[in-house]
């Protein structure tokens, strides 16, 4: 048990270590970031699969 609280007290201090390192806009436009890559891949990925299901039911 005493493993377990030690990792978890070494995991939540990198962590918060780790928030620390930038400021609040920074975070912001790390936030942004991801957002548009993760809103872009899903816009992809939904664009392909429809493509995929017109071309298929097209040729029968």
């Amino acid at each position: 048990m005493e493993r377990v609280t030690t990792g978890s007290a070494y995991g939540w201090g990198l962590i918060t270590c780790l928030l620390g390192v930038f400021s609040l806009s920074e975070w912001a436009l790390i936030t942004g970031i991801v957002c548009s890559l993760a809103t872009f891949a899903l816009n992809w990925a939904y664009r392909h699969k429809e493509y995929r299901f017109r071309t298929t039911h097209h040729e029968h």
